[in-house]
């Protein structure tokens, strides 16, 4: 039995890039999962998801609980890069990263009864669950499945953004505080990518690797 630590960090100690990392996670999606996945009563960790002809995140993770849908989208930049300058400005990759956040939540702001067309092809396909299967007072009318749930532009969808860039275990003192004040995100979390090095090391010593 493979360790997903070992692999993982093979790779993030090697010359390899972006490239492998993202095959390797699309191989073990339940790293993605565990990673950033907020609700466990249905879930699935769809690769480099279309957002219409113009986006593409590197990870989507549509999940729900028992009041609502879920909706994370994920950007994969490189775990070799610095996340900032010596000045305190966010490096060229990191502000490459954050503008592709800012696309994306205008692009869903913008074209969400379209997005969530297409959710519920993913969900149709997955015999989702819905969350509201009987109709609650005046708040719901019932749904037959989580696919014309997640159309429906009444039904609730919480969207997250997320960036993995770099590592945490090479940022230096200065690239730490930096990171604390750092306000430029807008909204989305960044994180590096030794929180799947952290999720690799859980679901180890689970497997008793």
């Amino acid at each position: 039995m493979k360790s997903f630590e070992k692999e993982l960090l093979e790779i993030l100690e090697s010359n390899q890039g972006e490239r492998e990392i993202h095959e390797f996670l699309k191989k073990h999606p339940v790293l993605v999962e565990n990673a950033f996945n907020c609700a466990w009563n249905f879930h699935i960790c769809v690769p480099e998801f279309k957002l219409g002809a113009d986006f593409r995140a590197d990870f989507l993770i549509l999940s729900a609980h028992s009041i609502n849908w879920h909706a994370i989208f994920i950007e994969l930049k490189d775990f070799k890069t610095k996340l900032y300058n010596i000045n305190g400005t966010p490096t060229k990759s990191f502000q490459q990263a954050q503008k592709q956040i800012k696309n994306w939540k205008e692009w869903v702001r913008i074209n969400e009864p379209y997005l969530r067309k297409s959710f519920s092809k993913i969900l149709e396909k997955e015999n989702a669950p819905p969350i509201w299967p009987i109709q609650i007072e005046n708040y719901t009318k019932g749904y037959s499945s989580g696919a014309t749930e997640i159309s429906d532009m009444k039904s609730y969808v919480a969207f997250y953004y997320h960036i993995v860039i770099g590592r945490s275990s090479t940022l230096s003192p200065e690239e730490r505080e930096f990171r604390q004040k750092d306000t430029t995100w807008g909204g989305s979390e960044v994180a590096t990518y030794d929180r799947f090095l952290e999720i690799a090391r859980i679901i180890d010593k689970a497997k008793g690797i």
